[in-house]
């Protein structure tokens, strides 16, 4: 007789067809969509710091110069363009590059030059000093601002309406020491 029970209980025990199957069913569309929700965080998170870096390094090429030109702007946002890859630019990137100064008597600051942005700019027209103090920007000193903007859309944009706007802005002192002109 207990010997039966033994034989009925370990047979009971080891019968569990399909339950790893059921178990699997359940667990399996959670994982799925954490693994999904992290991949599409960690291109996020990437698109954000390329976004962040082009704004530097336009800034750190515009500090560089001596004088600008139209078709040197081109050739920095072309380069905004690579240094954004492998995430697609199209529309979805905006870029300007603009110079200010602070007039030495009044310490009013005032727009030096500011080319034509990128061809999808949709921003203002005007370049934003509201926040400038005078620690960033001494009397008589000129000041490079860099903005730009990245609508990205995750993987799983393509299913969900998900879009999320990155906007980064940079200063930067030209190295020369002076006014950097932009020449026609």
């Amino acid at each position: 007789m207990l010997r039966r029970l033994r034989q009925t209980l370990h047979i009971g025990l080891r019968a569990r067809n399909g339950t790893a199957a059921v178990e699997f069913a359940l667990i399996a569309p959670i994982l799925i969509v954490i693994y999904w929700g992290l991949a599409d965080l960690s291109l996020g998170i990437m698109a954000n710091r390329k976004t962040a870096h082009l704004a530097a390094t336009m800034g750190d090429l515009v500090a560089q110069s001596e004088s600008l030109t139209q078709a040197n702007v081109s050739d920095i946002f072309e380069i905004g363009t690579s240094i954004l890859e492998p995430f697609p630019a199209g529309t979805s990137l905006q870029m300007r590059i603009s110079s200010v100064t602070r007039n030495k008597t009044t310490g009013v600051i005032a727009a030096d030059w500011t080319p034509a942005p990128s061809k999808n700019w949709k921003g203002t027209t005007t370049v934003d000093t509201k926040g400038l103090t005078t620690d960033q920007l001494p009397a008589g000193e000129t000041l490079i601002i860099t903005e730009v903007i990245y609508d990205f859309t995750p993987p799983i944009g393509k299913f969900l309406p998900v879009q999320t706007t990155f906007k980064s802005t940079t200063y930067h002192h030209p190295r020369s020491g002076a006014v950097i002109p932009l020449k026609p």
